[in-house]
């Protein structure tokens, strides 16, 4: 498929979605993108524009994506292939395999010194992390003493570590946490620390469990957590946008950049590559109540559980500028008031799962958003879906 090749997108709602693509192509504000939509049996992709800027590679169907975030879908999902084998429970104590996150000090407010602290009321539990209530995570005030720790400490941040697996849990067992764990909510650490967590529960990387228990039953052939040099053709160049009315677009990262070799270690939070098709593979398994071709992946209550919202109404408040009003959190991503679950990657990927429409809508792009705000066309994409 290339840039005007297009796939059964002859509805209305899919027009609008090809000429807004086409339009922030033409005007300079993206290089290139890949959407896909499905209803019942029908299902449409279109590709636009290019995958890198300087080779002008057009955009195909078997262009790879950074995920980013929306690793959180599948990380969630691998802990309850684990718990619906019985080798693990939602209520299971984490620090029974991570001991280095046993001995757990609060924080008396959010925004308090990391010296100021209290002893934690109970321990972090699995379904803590699935949720992100574990209370180790970015807060709604991002000029809290602890945002800088998180990013410095634990270089949580838009590049690829390069401390190993050892170093973060050593370091992320040393800071406090945000809240008392199951009362509050704090972003992206805890899907870290759960594929952490998994690998010592699973006794294999994140990669290689993540590749038999989730990517090879669903046949996600091109999921990966790097891109060596014989796929780097296929590889999008990631941008950030300096200019929306100029459209003025700079490279952060080639193919032969952070992710052309192994990262220090596989990180359940946003370390997943794959194409679109890939995520449609996974979307779908979901609106099948996890079922798939070679059986039932994930129990049908779980599943449940994993698309619907856990949060109560304070714990959604603190989600501050990462939720939207109304919007809530399940295992590894958000549940929105039209039963929608999915989520949204900083570099500008967004997917979907609505079970109730039997809907699945993704869009990859390779442009940085504006922090939790959004994009340009991500918010126009979401006001048309």
């Amino acid at each position: 498929m290339t840039e005007s090749e297009v796939e059964n997108l002859n509805r209305p709602g899919k027009d609008a979605v090809a000429r807004l693509l086409k339009k922030d192509v033409a005007r300079g504000v993206l290089p290139g993108a890949m959407a896909i939509h499905h209803r019942a049996r029908d299902t449409s992709l279109l590709a636009v524009g290019v995958q890198d800027l300087s080779t002008m590679q057009p955009m195909t169907k078997e262009t790879l994506f950074v995920w980013d975030s929306l690793s959180k879908l599948l990380t969630a999902a691998l802990a309850l292939t684990l718990i619906g084998d019985g080798r693990l429970r939602l209520n299971d104590e984490v620090a029974g395999w991570l001991p280095e996150v046993e001995k757990s000090r609060v924080l008396v407010s959010p925004d308090a010194s990391l010296t100021d602290t209290i002893d934690a009321d109970r321990a972090i539990t699995v379904e803590d992390l699935l949720t992100l209530r574990g209370g180790l995570g970015f807060p709604a005030n991002f000029d809290s003493p602890i945002v800088h720790e998180l990013t410095n400490t634990l270089q949580e941040g838009p590049t690829p570590r390069t401390m190993d697996r050892a170093s973060w849990l050593k370091a992320a067992g040393s800071l406090p946490l945000v809240h008392q764990p199951g009362e509050g909510w704090t972003y992206n650490t805890g899907s870290t620390l759960l594929g952490l967590f998994l690998e010592r529960v699973g006794r294999e990387p994140l990669d290689v469990l993540m590749s038999d228990r989730i990517l090879a039953p669903l046949g996600m052939q091109d999921a990966r957590w790097w891109v060596d040099e014989n796929d780097a053709h296929r590889f999008a160049s990631r941008y950030e946008l300096l200019d929306e009315t100029k459209g003025l677009l700079n490279e952060v990262d080639a193919p032969s950049g952070f992710y052309s070799h192994p990262p220090s270690f596989p990180d359940g939070a946003s370390g997943l590559i794959g194409t679109a098709g890939d995520l449609l593979k996974f979307a779908m398994m979901l609106i099948n109540n996890g079922r798939y071709e070679g059986g039932q992946l994930i129990p049908r209550h779980l599943v449940a559980a994993m698309t619907t919202d856990q949060l109560t109404s304070q714990q959604r408040q603190q989600a501050g500028p990462f939720l939207d009003s109304g919007e809530g959190w399940g295992y590894g991503g958000s549940v929105r008031q039209d039963g929608s679950y999915g989520w949204t990657g900083g570099i500008g990927t967004t997917a979907r799962v609505n079970s109730r429409q039997g809907t699945v809508s993704i869009l990859l792009t390779q442009v940085a958003l504006y922090g939790p705000g959004g994009s340009p066309t991500l918010t126009q994409y979401e006001q048309l879906d």
